[in-house]
């Protein structure tokens, strides 16, 4: 760095100790982890939700064109038994 782009250092330094002593308070870590973790808890079910909707309305799709191919398989059964009858 150059001397141009030097930080300036506080002309007090009560003012230092006390936004040191803020910085550093144990309860504050422990709220801001707590959030973190609630956030991030949030975000895994979600994400759990959007997973299991995704796989339920894809098998439902499955099964769903699973009964159409099954009854056209046996419309084509019952026509070509027809036609072997006459």
């Amino acid at each position: 760095m150059t001397d141009e782009q030097a930080p300036v250092a506080p002309e007090s330094t009560d003012e230092t100790v006390t936004v040191v002593e803020a910085a550093q308070n144990p309860q504050d870590f422990i709220k801001a982890r707590n959030r973190r973790n609630v956030m991030i808890a949030l975000s895994l079910v979600g994400f759990m939700v959007l997973i299991f909707s995704i796989t339920a309305l894809r098998l439902t799709q499955n099964i769903a064109a699973r009964q159409d191919a099954l009854a056209t398989e046996q419309e084509a059964l019952i026509s070509d038994e027809a036609l072997a009858e006459e």
